[in-house]
């Protein structure tokens, strides 16, 4: 699927965006989840914390074989086990059979910063088909104004089209939350 306008600002000004920290425990993301998958992983922002919180193993999917390859290194830094890699799409049939091995274990999926595909809703259902019966995604976005980065305003999705997808998806809305200065987040848990 083609992810617009999804390049990639220096590691050192997006690290600047976010407290990743506080993404996480905003979102829910806990010691409870056994295998989280983290699509549109980047530089392991989001990825490498969540690795030291989730119970099993988080699956990081990035299309960009630089991300891989960046995350890859963090990971053989800190000599972690917990996260696996695939240079892959979650709407590509492939990545999808990978991703199918672990269907009943997959408790929480992240899509941070890229819904502003075209096709939202075909990457909210194959999230939707992945999670096990009391799956949950989290997503977050840009704010729907001028920010120092992200997409274009005419592609960048305010929340209630998410939350419009997300019900097209079979996912019901659990919480809306505030990530200043530029994000919001949704959290959804799929309806079976």
């Amino acid at each position: 699927m083609k992810y617009r306008e999804s390049g990639m600002p220096p590691e050192l000004m997006w690290d600047t965006f976010f407290n990743p920290i506080e993404v996480i425990n905003k979102m829910g993301i806990t010691s409870q989840i056994r295998i989280l998958i983290d699509v549109g992983c980047g530089y392991g922002t989001f990825l490498l914390p969540i690795a030291e919180i989730v119970r099993s193993k988080v699956i990081g999917i990035d299309i960009d074989d630089a991300m891989i390859e960046i995350c890859r290194n963090k990971i053989n830094d800190r000599n972690s086990s917990k996260i696996e890699l695939i240079n892959g799409d979650i709407c590509d049939d492939n990545t999808l059979n990978v991703l199918n091995n672990y269907k009943d274990e997959i408790d929480f999926i992240t899509l941070f910063n890229i819904l502003h595909c075209e096709e939202p809703v075909t990457l909210l259902k194959n999230s939707y088909n992945i999670l096990n019966d009391d799956g949950r995604i989290a997503i977050t976005h840009w704010i729907y104004e001028k920010t120092p980065r992200g997409p274009s305003i005419e592609i960048r999705p305010k929340p209630e089209m998410i939350i419009e997808w997300a019900l097209k998806a079979g996912f019901a809305l659990e919480k809306q939350v505030d990530l200043p200065p530029y994000h919001y987040g949704l959290v959804f848990i799929k309806k079976v």
